[in-house]
């Protein structure tokens, strides 16, 4: 049964004015989406600009992404969205890293099994974090068909092929973006262990905590001119008339000292 709160708000977003709309769908579903993009990278600051990168696609084409949600579709809105942000995560990483081909030796998959590889194997979830993102597009499937069809892609894999693909899942380097290439796994002959440690892992869900507890604490004017800024692209000269605050050069300085509180808050 369509929720009446989620079809109400859709109607909102093809109004003349959808601003209120966008604010109250932010304030709602902000935590999701930065949590998709949290789940994406380790780093914070790259957390942030996926968490961006995501709310401009959303509102790009006056809400277009969002208003093709079906709300008597067998999916909910919230499950919906999260397989939404997770996609564009996948779509800011490939923008900054280059999108690796997939292997030879998977090519040839069905295309559920392929899918269930990029979850598995490419993107390191758990299968049954595999199973609630695949089971809104193939309502059939179960968990038993995806630890089977793990089972034959992992046949498929060398070891070095296994390797390249949890070196793919880990944060880059600050000095480089670069992917291994299938081309050059030749020369990789030494497979040294860099999972995280417990600590580390503990540390960066701490950060994960901090830097959503800061960004959704922000007042609300603040939060305001972020989005219009950062997510929506508007110009200074325009979010000067939408907010009311006169010049582009004053809305330059708030935009800078909201950043600097929020990097401050951080350190």
């Amino acid at each position: 049964m369509a929720d009446p709160a989620i079809t109400g708000l859709l109607e909102r977003f093809k109004s003349p004015d959808p601003v209120s709309a966008w604010e109250e769908f932010l304030d709602q579903y902000s935590p999701v989406l930065f949590q998709a993009a949290r789940y994406c990278t380790s780093d914070n600051e790259a957390a942030a600009d996926c968490y961006l990168h995501i709310c401009e696609q959303l509102a790009l084409y006056n809400f277009r992404r969002l208003l093709k949600f079906k709300p008597e579709g067998p999916a909910s809105f919230k499950t919906w969205l999260q397989i939404v942000a997770r996609n564009l995560c996948i779509d800011w990483h490939r923008k900054r890293t280059g999108r690796p081909r997939p292997f030879k030796s998977v090519q040839s998959l069905s295309e559920l099994e392929f899918q269930i590889y990029v979850c598995r194997f490419e993107r390191g979830l758990t299968a049954e974090a595999t199973l609630e993102h695949l089971r809104p597009v193939s309502p059939d499937l179960d968990l038993a068909q995806v630890e089977g069809a793990e089972r034959r892609i992992e046949d498929r894999l060398s070891s070095r092929q296994r390797w390249m693909l949890t070196m793919r899942q880990m944060p880059a380097p600050a000095s480089t973006t670069a992917l291994i290439s299938e081309e050059r796994e030749e020369f990789v002959f030494q497979i040294p262990d860099l999972r995280l440690d417990q600590e580390t892992l503990m540390a960066s869900q701490q950060q994960h905590a901090q830097m959503l507890k800061q960004v959704m604490g922000l007042p609300k004017q603040e939060r305001l001119l972020l989005q219009l800024r950062f997510e929506q692209d508007l110009s200074l000269e325009k979010i000067a008339r939408i907010t009311g605050l006169g010049d582009a050069q004053r809305v330059h300085r708030h935009i800078v000292a909201v950043l600097k509180k929020l990097r401050s808050a951080m350190e």
